[in-house]
């Protein structure tokens, strides 16, 4: 790979998966009890992130009988740019099909609250999006014991953002945050990583306590056909090679610090 900055949310562009086998391999193991017992809030800025980030998490704490709730703080609907806007309708109702569809491939049981925030509109609208996403996420962080959101600096700005509001609300109320990875495998860099590994551990998805969880997790991302499958032409929002960073026996995340 050249020198050259990487775009952070060009999954065509970014690091591959074996760039960080000796990274995650060298993280210790997630301590018990994981999954944190007790209700978890997840916050996922768009459909499948956390599927991405932390199914096989969520499936571990649905078998567990844990309570699960999922913030969903938008509908994707811009991950098609060039569709028109019935076009975009289309797709948040195939997006939520999908969803429903991923849980049930991955063995999770949640409630799942939908926010409806614009897709990208972190960039966009600053503020008055995390001020909407605070609003609709603070009634959900009642008798919480963990959440769980993409690490505020994850480099896509609605990641970033349902980061910032996360740290911020459950700061107020004394829960803690567990933060995951998802773009930030994309374009940060393995020799000198900007993710803070000091605090990273890794939830081994392989035998033991997780045996079966990495099937299943896989067959839930399965579902997202609209982001994961060529249509139309054009090349999968996310293509193989950016996959691959979630298809690997383990879940990585950042303890609080």
């Amino acid at each position: 790979m050249n020198d050259a900055p990487i775009d952070p949310v060009d999954p065509e562009a970014g690091r591959s998966v074996d760039e960080w086998d000796d990274v995650v391999a060298g993280l210790p193991v997630m301590p018990d009890p994981w999954p944190p017992r007790g209700p978890v809030v997840l916050v996922a800025p768009h459909p499948d992130d956390e599927l991405l980030g932390a199914g096989a998490t969520l499936a571990a704490a649905s078998d567990a009988g844990t309570e699960v709730r999922v913030v969903a703080a938008t509908d994707g609907e811009m991950s098609h740019p060039h569709l028109s806007a019935d076009g975009r309708a289309d797709l948040v109702t195939r997006r939520l099909a999908e969803t429903v569809a991923a849980y049930a491939g991955a063995g999770i049981r949640a409630e799942r609250v939908r926010l409806s925030l614009p897709d990208g509109g972190a960039a966009t609208s600053g503020a008055s999006w995390e001020a909407g996403l605070a609003q609709g996420l603070a009634p959900v962080l009642v008798d919480v014991a963990t959440c769980l959101v993409p690490w505020a600096y994850d480099g896509h700005p609605d990641h970033d953002a349902c980061g910032r509001v996360a740290r911020r609300l459950c700061a107020d109320r004394g829960i803690p945050v567990v933060e995951f990875p998802v773009w930030s495998w994309n374009w940060d860099d393995p020799a000198s990583p900007r993710i803070p590994f000091g605090r990273a551990v890794r939830f081994d998805l392989a035998g033991g306590r997780a045996g079966g969880l990495h099937a299943r997790k896989q067959a839930g991302l399965a579902a997202y056909a609209s982001q994961i499958q060529p249509e139309d032409g054009n090349r999968p929002i996310l293509p193989a090679g950016f996959l691959a960073h979630f298809t690997r026996p383990a879940e990585v995340f950042l303890l609080p610090g």
